[in-house]
C-alpha cells in the first residue's frame, strides 16, 4: 500500500546544501594502524558512515542516500568479498555523486576509472543495479568507495548491519526539515540513536559506536530478523495545529477501509450475494464454508499487480477477468465472507525471518503480510498465498504479533476500520509430522534389504509439496518420487508407486502420503559370517551441529514439528541381533516438568520381530540461547543414530 505524501512542512521553502554535499573523503589516504589481532582478520570494517537526509526543495522532499565504507582486507577472500561495489538503483533512484579508490600497503593509491561503472537491469534477480570494480587491490590494502543516491522520499525505512567482519567505526545520521521529526527504535544491539540538541537549521538524529563485532550467520536462527537492525519512521510535524503522531496503526486501519468502502458497491453487494448462492454454504459449517470460498477464489482467480482496466476493482471486473491485484483480491474475501455472514478480521505482519513484527513501533514496513483471522474458528488463512490453505498459512509469519482490524460503523453511514496488535498463533507440533514405516525383509545371500516404505506428511510438513503435487506431470511425478526415494537411499529404484493426499479438497486436511517398494544394498554388509545392518541410515541423512562455537542468537525454528518412525524386521531363522541396546536413546530437554524437545528410540521385540521406534521433534518455535546445548545435542542425537550398525550373527 503506497503511503501518503510528507504533511506540509511550510516555510522555508527549501532546506540548506545537504549534508552529502559538506562531507568529504581524506584527500591524503593512509592505511589505518590494525591491533595485531586485527591484522590477523581477513577483513575489517574500518569505517561504515551512512548519511539519510531528507531535503526541502520548492516544498517538496527529496531524500538522499550517502554510504561510505573503508574496508582492510587481509585475505584473498576478503578480496573476492569486496572488489566490486554493487549500488541498488530501483525505480526514482539517481546516482548523485560516487567516489572509489585503492590504497596498497606501499601507499599506491588507484583512484576508480568511471569507465567500470556498468547498469545490470536486473542483478540476482533484485532489480537495477550499478556495478563497477575497485582496480589494485591486493592483500593488506584498503578499499574505500563513498557514493550518494537520490531517491523517491519514505516516511519508514530499516537500515541493517549485514556485516560479520568487526566494525571499528559505524555510525548513521538522519537529517531533516526542523519540522519533520523522526521517531527510532534500535534491535539486536544496533546502536541507540540519539538527538543532536546542538543543531538548528535542520533536525538531526544519530548514532555512533566503535568495535562492533561481527558474526556470521547461525543454522536455526531467525536470519535477517536476528541481524542488528534500526527502524525509523516520520512520527511527528512540529508546523502542524495538532501534535499528534502520524501514520499510526489507526491510520493505516482507516485507510484500508476506505478504500474497501469506496470501491464496494451496491452491484458488488449482489453480485456476492449471487456467487455465496452457487456455493451452497449456508447447510456447512463455519470451518467448511471458509475452506470452500479460499478454494473458489484460489483456483479461479488469479494474482496480477497494475492492472490498468477501468472498474477493476469491481466484483463484476474480477470475476469476468478471472484477475485482480492484491487489493481486488482482499476486496473479493471480504465481500463474499460478508456475505456468507462469515465473521473476519484482515491481519498484516511481517516475515519474521527477515523482520519481525513490533507492533510498539507503528512503521508501516511492518504491514507486509496478509492474513484473514476467524474468530469462530479462532483459525487463519493467507488469501493471496496459492500453496496455502485454511489452518496453515506461511510458518514463517506465525508466532508472533500482527495488526487484526475489524470494519466498524459509525452512526448511520460512515464505515471505517479499526486495529489491535495481537498475538498470531503458533502451530500444533502434532499436526505438523513426518512419519516413516518400514517393513524390512533381509535376502542374505545378495546383501539385499527389501523394503516396503510408507512416509506421511501432515500439516507443514507437506507444505512444500503437497500443493504443488497435482500440477506436475505424470513424468515429473514419477521423477519426483524417484529423488524422494533417493533422498533416502541412493540405489533405491522405487516400484508399487502408491501417492495420495494431493487433491484439493485434501490439501492441509489429509496427510501427503507415498508408499512405495524398493530394494536396497546400502544398508547391509557381510563381515565374515556375520551380517552388518546399518538401521540407523534406515532413517535417512539427519542434520547435525557437531561445531561446537559460541552461539550468539536464539534458537528459531521455521515451525513446530515431529518425526515419527517405526522400522520393523524380522531376523532371519537361525540369526540373532547381539547389540540391540544399541538402539537405545533418550536425550531430551525439560521446561516445567515437561519435554519440549527430544530425541527418543527404543525397540520392541517378538521372538524374531523386532521394532524399532523413533520420536523425534521440537515443540516450541523458539528457544533462548542459554538451551543452545541443549537443543544441539537433541539435533546431533538423529544424527548419532545415522551411526548405528546393528549385528546379526548365527546363533
Amino acid at each position: 500500500m503506497a503511503y501518503g505524501a510528507f504533511a506540509q512542512v511550510q516555510a522555508p521553502t527549501n532546506s540548506p546544501d545537504p549534508e552529502y554535499k559538506n562531507y568529504h573523503w581524506n584527500a591524503t589516504p593512509k592505511l589505518h594502524e590494525l591491533s595485531p589481532t586485527e591484522q590477523k582478520m581477513g577483513m575489517v570494517i574500518i569505517k561504515d558512515k551512512r548519511i539519510i537526509e531528507y531535503s526541502l526543495l520548492n516544498n517538496n522532499i527529496t531524500m538522499y542516500i550517502t554510504h561510505h565504507m573503508i574496508i582492510r582486507v587481509n585475505s584473498d577472500k576478503a578480496i573476492e568479498e569486496v572488489n566490486t561495489v554493487y549500488i541498488p538503483m530501483q525505480d526514482g533512484v539517481a546516482l548523485e555523486d560516487v567516489q572509489a579508490r585503492c590504497i596498497t600497503k606501499d601507499g599506491k593509491v588507484t583512484e576508480l576509472n568511471s569507465a567500470n561503472i556498468k547498469d545490470v537491469d536486473n542483478y540476482a534477480n533484485m532489480g537495477h543495479y550499478k556495478i563497477f570494480a575497485i582496480d589494485g587491490i591486493e592483500v593488506g590494502s584498503e578499499v574505500e568507495f563513498m557514493y550518494t543516491v537520490t531517491e523517491p522520499s519514505q516516511k519508514n525505512g530499516t537500515e541493517f548491519i549485514r556485516i560479520n567482519s568487526l566494525i571499528k567505526d559505524f555510525s548513521v545520521d538522519i537529517y531533516s526539515p526542523p519540522a519533520l521529526i523522526f521517531d527510532t527504535k534500535s534491535y539486536n544491539g544496533f546502536p541507540v540513536m540519539q538527538t543532536d540538541t546542538t543543531m538548528t537549521a535542520k533536525h538531526h538524529i544519530f548514532c555512533e559506536d566503535t568495535n562492533i563485532k561481527g558474526y556470521d550467520k547461525e543454522e536455526y536462527s531467525e536470519e535477517e530478523g536476528a541481524l542488528r537492525r534500526m527502524e525509523y519512521k516520520y512520527a511527528y510535524n512540529t508546523n502542524l495545529a495538532t501534535n499528534e503522531r502520524l501514520d499510526t496503526w489507526s491510520d493505516f486501519c482507516q485507510t484500508l477501509y476506505a478504500i474497501f468502502n469506496k470501491e464496494a458497491t451496491k452491484e458488488d453487494i449482489k453480485m456476492a450475494h449471487k456467487v455465496v448462492d452457487t456455493m451452497k454454504l449456508r447447510s456447512l459449517s463455519e470451518e467448511n464454508k471458509i475452506r470452500k470460498v479460499e478454494s473458489f477464489i484460489k483456483t479461479h482467480i488469479a494474482v496480477k499487480e497494475d492492472l490498468k482496466e477501468k472498474n477493476s476493482y469491481t466484483l463484476k471486473a474480477i470475476l469476468t477477468s478471472r484477475m485482480a491485484d492484491e487489493l481486488g483480491i482482499l476486496k473479493l474475501y471480504d465481500q463474499l465472507f460478508n456475505s456468507a455472514g462469515i465473521k473476519h478480521e484482515i491481519v498484516l505482519t511481517t516475515n519474521r525471518f527477515e523482520k519481525p513484527f513490533d507492533g510498539d513501533f507503528d512503521s508501516w514496513t511492518y504491514l507486509q503480510k496478509y492474513l484473514i483471522y476467524f474468530p469462530e474458528t479462532d483459525n487463519y488463512m493467507a488469501p493471496l498465498e496459492l500453496a496455502s490453505r485454511y489452518g496453515f498459512v506461511p510458518s514463517d509469519w506465525i508466532c508472533q504479533k500482527g495488526l487484526f482490524m475489524h470494519p466498524v460503523t459509525i452512526g448511520k453511514n460512515f464505515h471505517t476500520g479499526v486495529g489491535q496488535v495481537r498475538d498470531i498463533y503458533c502451530n500444533d507440533w502434532k499436526k505438523s509430522m513426518n512419519n516413516l514405516y518400514e517393513n524390512i525383509k533381509f535376502d542374505l545371500d545378495m546383501g539385499v534389504a527389501n523394503i516396503h516404505l510408507k512416509e506421511t506428511l501432515s500439516g507443514y510438513e507437506a507444505y512444500e509439496i503437497q500443493p504443488f503435487y497435482s500440477k506436475l506431470s505424470d513424468e515429473d511425478k514419477k521423477e519426483f518420487v524417484n529423488r524422494f526415494m533417493q533422498a533416502l537411499f541412493q540405489d533405491a529404484k522405487p516400484t508399487n508407486i502408491n501417492v495420495t493426499g494431493y487433491k484439493e479438497n485434501e490439501l492441509f486436511r489429509q496427510p501427503f502420503s507415498l508408499e512405495v517398494d524398493l530394494s536396497t544394498n546400502s544398508v547391509l554388509e557381510q563381515a565374515g559370517d556375520k551380517f552388518l545392518l546399518k538401521i540407523g541410515q534406515l532413517i535417512g541423512p539427519q542434520s547435525e551441529l557437531y561445531d561446537d562455537t559460541v552461539r550468539y542468537t536464539p534458537i528459531e525454528n521455521h515451525y513446530n514439528h515431529g518425526y515419527h518412525r517405526e522400522l520393523e524386521f524380522e531376523v532371519p531363522d537361525g540369526y540373532k541381533v547381539t547389540n540391540l541396546n544399541t538402539v537405545f536413546m533418550d536425550v531430551f530437554h525439560k521446561t516445567a516438568g515437561e519435554r519440549d524437545m527430544e530425541f527418543h528410540s527404543y525397540y520392541i521385540a517378538d521372538g524374531n520381530k523386532i521394532k524399532v521406534i523413533i520420536d523425534e521433534d521440537y515443540r516450541e518455535i523458539r528457544y533462548p540461547v542459554s538451551m543452545y546445548e541443549d537443543f544441539r545435542k537433541v539435533i546431533n542425537a538423529s544424527a548419532d543414530f545415522n551411526k548405528v550398525v546393528l549385528v546379526i550373527e548365527k546363533k
